[in-house]
C-alpha cells in the first residue's frame, strides 16, 4: 500500500472524524436551545437556502407558530428571537448536507484510482448508509415533536447514540488507514473483553444521558454527591413508577426524571471503576508509545468527562446551563475517541484495506 495513498485517505476520514466531532457539538446547542422544532418542513433540497427577505421569514415564522410549543412556551416571541433558534436548526441541517458532499465527492476520486478493494469498499458504504439514516431518523425525530412541546427524549437519545456509533466507527476506520491495519499489543481476552465492555457501558451512560437532556432531569437534583440530600433517592419508592416522561415529554414525570437521573450516575460510576481497573491491568502490554499515551489518557478523558457532568449539575437551576451541557456532550465524545484508540490496537488485524501501487499515482 502506498504511502501516498494512505496519507490522502487518512486525511479524507479524519476530516470526517472532525466534522461529525461538530455536527454533534452543533446538534447539542439546538437540543438546549429548544431550536429543533423551528424548522417545520424537510426540505431536502431546497431547504439548502435559508429564508432571504422579510416575506420568507414571516412565512417561516407563521408555520412556528401553529406549533404547540410556540402555543406553549414562546407566545410572544419576536422575531429576532426566532431567528435565533431557526439559526441553530439551520446550521444542524446544512452541516449534515455539507457533511455528505465532503464525504462523496472524493470518494467518487478513490473509486476512479480505484484505490479501494472490495472489503474497504464495503466498509465506506456502511458509513454512507448508516449517515443517511440518521439523517432520515432525525427528521423522524423532529416530527414526532411537533405535536407537543419538545422532540420525545428516547427520540433524542436514539438519534444522538447513532450519531455517537457512527463518529466510533469512522474514528476505527481512520485508525485503521493512518496507524496500519495490525495489532500493536499482546494483550490477553480478558483485558480484550474489559475494553469492549467500557465502551459499551459507556455507550449505555450516553442513552441515559440523552434522556435526561431531553426530561430536563438535571433540574430535578442540581446536587452532588448526593441527589437533594439522598445518596438513593426515595422518590423512586415514594412516587409513582412511569415512563411517560421518555417516550412523551412530561414535566410532571418527577419519578422518571429521578430514576433516569440516578442511573446515569451510577453508570458514570461503574465507568469510571472499569476504567481505573483497565489502566493498571494494561499498564505493561505493549511498548508502543502511542498506545500508552492512549492508556494514560483513559483515566484523565473519564475523569474530565465526570467533572464536567457534575459542574453541569450544578448550574441545573431553573434551566439547563447550555454552554456547561455542550462542554459536558464534547467530553463524551473525547471519551469515545479514547475509547476506540485503545480497542482499535488490541484488536486490529492485519488486514489490506486499500490497494494502491507506486505506479498508479493519478
Amino acid at each position: 500500500m502506498s504511502p501516498f495513498a494512505r496519507k490522502v485517505v487518512g486525511l479524507w476520514l479524519l476530516t470526517g472524524c472532525v466534522m461529525v466531532f461538530f455536527q454533534v457539538i452543533v446538534g447539542g446547542v439546538t437540543r438546549l436551545t429548544d431550536s429543533g422544532l423551528s424548522i417545520t418542513q424537510w426540505k431536502p433540497i431546497k431547504g439548502v437556502v435559508p429564508p432571504l427577505n422579510e416575506t420568507e421569514w414571516m412565512a417561516e415564522f407563521d408555520l412556528y407558530k401553529q406549533q404547540v410549543q410556540y402555543q406553549t412556551i414562546n407566545e410572544g416571541m419576536t422575531l429576532s428571537e426566532f431567528k435565533w433558534i431557526f439559526f441553530w436548526e439551520y446550521l444542524h441541517r446544512f452541516w449534515g448536507r455539507f457533511m455528505g458532499f465532503v464525504f462523496i465527492i472524493p470518494f467518487c476520486f478513490f473509486i476512479y484510482w480505484r484505490w479501494f478493494d472490495a472489503a474497504f469498499f464495503k466498509k465506506i458504504g456502511v458509513l454512507f448508509i448508516w449517515g443517511g439514516l440518521i439523517g432520515v431518523y432525525g427528521w423522524i425525530m423532529v416530527k414526532s415533536g411537533l405535536t407537543g412541546v419538545y422532540v420525545p427524549p428516547v427520540h433524542l437519545s436514539i438519534h444522538l447514540c447513532l450519531a455517537l456509533s457512527l463518529y466510533a466507527y469512522l474514528i476505527y476506520m481512520t485508525l485503521s488507514v493512518m496507524r496500519g491495519n495490525h495489532s500493536f499489543s499482546n494483550a490477553g481476552k480478558g483485558v480484550k473483553q474489559l475494553s469492549v465492555a467500557i465502551l459499551l457501558v459507556l455507550f449505555l451512560q450516553l442513552f441515559f444521558g440523552g434522556i435526561m437532556s431531553g426530561s430536563h432531569a438535571g433540574l430535578a437534583y442540581p446536587t452532588w454527591p448526593d441527589m437533594n440530600g439522598q445518596f438513593i433517592p426515595s422518590a423512586l419508592f415514594s412516587e409513582h413508577p412511569s415512563v411517560a416522561g421518555f417516550t412523551e415529554y412530561n414535566a410532571q414525570d418527577f419519578w422518571g426524571r429521578t430514576l433516569i437521573q440516578f442511573l446515569h450516575r451510577m453508570t458514570a460510576y461503574a465507568l469510571l471503576i472499569l476504567i481505573v481497573i483497565f489502566y493498571f491491568k494494561s499498564r505493561h502490554i505493549t511498548t508502543d508509545p502511542a498506545f500508552k499515551t492512549g492508556l494514560k489518557l483513559f483515566p484523565i478523558t473519564v475523569l474530565l468527562q465526570a467533572v464536567l457532568g457534575i459542574i453541569t449539575l450544578f448550574h441545573c437551576v431553573g434551566k439547563i446551563p447550555v454552554s456547561w451541557g455542550v462542554l459536558h456532550q464534547a467530553g463524551a465524545m473525547l471519551l469515545i475517541a479514547n475509547t476506540v484508540f485503545i480497542i482499535y490496537h488490541l484488536y486490529a488485524k492485519p488486514e489490506q484495506l486499500l490497494k494502491r501501487t507506486e505506479e498508479a499515482t493519478p
